[in-house]
């Protein structure tokens, strides 16, 4: 045991004197003309060490130094500047002249990718041989050589700017390159980006193959782990993990990300490729895939309580109730701006199995659209949802703000009432919904269209049910209180169904006319016309309605009334319809007419009466 102890200590002495010995015998000051000049040969940026290097012994050997700098040629900011810098060294290497940095450290660093950072050439400036990369460091037998296993970058910044408009921050570096062997480097990488009060924050590990490096690079993303929170997102942000291949080749230069599959708050997941072609207007090639798609999910969007209407209308003969006026707020349009989109081409393909948004469950969801310098098209919009099809084919021109959008909204088959409760409107409508339109505007969010946008609607509901007012009823009823050649109604549900209703409309800037409306069944025909106004949320409809059965009797008024056009007028809030309809100025008008009509038959039939002929004379 005291043998063991013994050559424990002769061996601390002998490596503690190999220090000492060292640090007194070389000067690592005598590096820096050396390490400037390969980082100045093999990278072609020149390297600013702003202090002496020293020596620091414990707990490892390392070379220190204070600010250092790494600046691109000519440019007019350095890329990389540093509060310190740590060069962990090999003992042994240093006496056959080999530096073997075990790491290199940089604490507190300021990384630039800005236009001011980037490499400027000067244009009289003549052509420097390309050298080749792998030539030595240096030639001569006694010459250092310069060996780094792995580099580490702690509590750092990255200012990232493409142009003087648009700059990224990337918060807290913490990153480590360490090569595993000549071609491969693992990589480790923690950081923060706040933009617009958000914050992503993510952590990734990944394999780097160079070994065709500066030709192409490959990076396998094995873990990618990632936290995004801030202002228009849910309480608990948007967090997940996932893993990518990613590619860059130089010439022509472009970036891929393959094989994505990235989760969003565990419910979402998203598998695909991305693939950006860095011309001078980039282009980029999206392809993404999802078994479910919950946005309300990832918006944080609830469905908001609404005033239900009430299951019984009170319709009142020309009864005039006070509305609160609605404030019409004015959205500038500068704020539709989509000007981004000239500064690229593209192609996107997303398709969700299942897309959930504000409460809607759409089956076979699909998003196709292309981008040409700010004209876009977007071919297919579109899905399944409340037993139909839908689709919203649309062409963006974003070259001027405001962003001017084209549409041809068609809707097939589509159960008309959980559609207008989940669109925030009156659901009194229910059957089958067919819509077919084309309409154009400024802007693209719901105030746009009720604000902004205009064209024309063809609308369909077929097995229509309007659920609060039951129009033969009421026809019937005033009737029947005016006369007893009818008999009371029958049919006392508080709903109005018909076969088919059909209407053309004219939408123009919240503003809707309504042109034609027909509505079919067995037992009535109805015409119309009118407007809708979906800012106030009012409407004021003219009908024509022909009751061709239900007056109950078989007579000679009845037979008149089944040919007669009703007019009926529908008024006021949408929640809270009434009615005008006068119906003994209808019948008085009738009378009068079957009046006159008797006493000109019976006139035409007693021409040749002798006693009439006396009195048409006295007159």
């Amino acid at each position: 045991m005291k043998r063991l102890l013994t050559t424990l200590i002769i061996l601390l002495v002998v490596i503690v004197t190999g220090l000492i010995v060292l640090v007194m015998l070389v000067n690592p000051n005598d590096f820096r003309g050396y390490i400037v000049k390969q980082v100045q040969k093999k990278s072609g940026y020149q390297l600013v060490l702003r202090d002496d290097l020293r020596w620091h012994v414990w707990p490892k050997l390392s070379i220190l130094t204070g600010e250092v700098s790494l600046t691109a040629e000519n440019a007019k900011m350095p890329a990389i500047v540093a509060e310190n810098m740590r060069l962990d060294v090999a003992l042994l290497p240093l006496l056959s002249h080999q530096l073997s940095v075990n790491e290199v450290m940089l604490k507190g660093a300021v990384l630039r990718l800005t236009p001011d950072s980037q490499p400027q050439k000067r244009s009289a400036a003549p052509i420097a041989p390309v050298s080749d990369i792998h030539d030595s460091m240096i030639t001569g037998s006694q010459a250092w050589k310069l060996d780094i296993a792995r580099i580490r970058v702690e509590d750092s910044l990255l200012i990232w700017q493409s142009d003087e408009h648009s700059q990224l921050n990337v918060r807290d570096i913490n990153l480590s390159l360490e090569r595993s062997d000549p071609d491969h480097v693992d990589l480790s990488l923690r950081s923060k980006i706040n933009k617009n009060q958000q914050e992503l924050s993510f952590e990734l590990n990944s394999s780097v193959d160079i070994s065709d490096y500066p030709h192409q690079l490959s990076a396998d993303i094995n873990a990618f782990e990632y936290q995004l929170q801030g202002i228009g997102l849910p309480s608990t942000g948007i967090r997940g993990k996932g893993s990518a291949i990613l590619k860059y080749q130089a010439s022509p230069e472009s970036v891929a990300l393959q094989k994505v599959a990235l989760t969003l708050n565990d419910e979402n997941e998203i598998k695909g490729d991305i693939t950006a072609i860095l011309r001078d207007k980039p282009q980029y090639l999206i392809n993404f895939h999802a078994s479910k798609f919950d946005l309300d999910n990832l918006s944080g969007w609830r469905a908001l309580s609404k005033k239900t209407p009430p299951e019984k209308h009170d319709y009142l003969v020309e009864h005039h109730s006070l509305k609160p006026v609605i404030a019409r707020s004015v959205s500038p349009l500068s704020r539709y701006d989509l000007t981004f989109l000239q500064g690229f081409n593209g192609d996107i393909s997303f398709i969700a199995d299942k897309f959930i948004y504000q409460g809607m469950d759409i089956d076979h969801f699909t998003l196709k659209a292309t981008n040409n310098s700010g004209m876009a098209e977007i071919t297919q919009f579109g899905g399944n949802v409340f037993g139909g099809h839908f689709a919203l084919p649309t062409s963006i021109d974003a070259t001027a703000v405001p962003a001017k959008l084209h549409t041809k909204p068609f809707l097939q088959k589509i159960e008309a009432k959980p559609l207008l409760t989940a669109l925030a409107l009156p659901s009194i409508f229910s059957g089958q919904l067919y819509v077919d339109g084309d309409l154009v505007g400024e802007g693209y969010d719901e105030y746009a269209i009720s604000h902004y946008w205009q064209g024309d609607l063809n609308i369909d509901l077929k097995q229509a049910r309007l659920e609060g007012l039951n129009i033969p009823q009421l026809i019937q009823q005033t009737v029947a209180r005016a006369t007893d050649q009818v008999s009371p109604p029958t049919n006392t549900q508080d709903v109005t169904e018909a076969n088919r209703m059909l209407m053309k409309a004219q939408l123009d800037r919240g503003k809707v006319q309504i042109s034609e409306l027909a509505a079919m069944s067995s037992v009535f025909n109805i015409k119309g016309q009118g407007k809708a106004d979906l800012l106030q949320q009012n409407a004021d409809v003219s009908l024509w309605v022909q009751l061709i059965h239900g007056w109950g009797k078989q007579n000679e008024l009845v037979r008149r009334l089944a040919q007669l056009q009703i007019p009926l007028r529908v008024y006021g809030d949408w929640n809270n319809l009434q009615y005008k309809l006068n119906v003994e100025s209808m019948l008085r008008d009738e009378l009068r007419q079957k009046a006159e009509k008797s006493i000109k038959d019976w006139l035409e039939n007693n021409r040749d009466n002798e006693v009439l002929k006396g009195l048409m004379n006295q007159k």
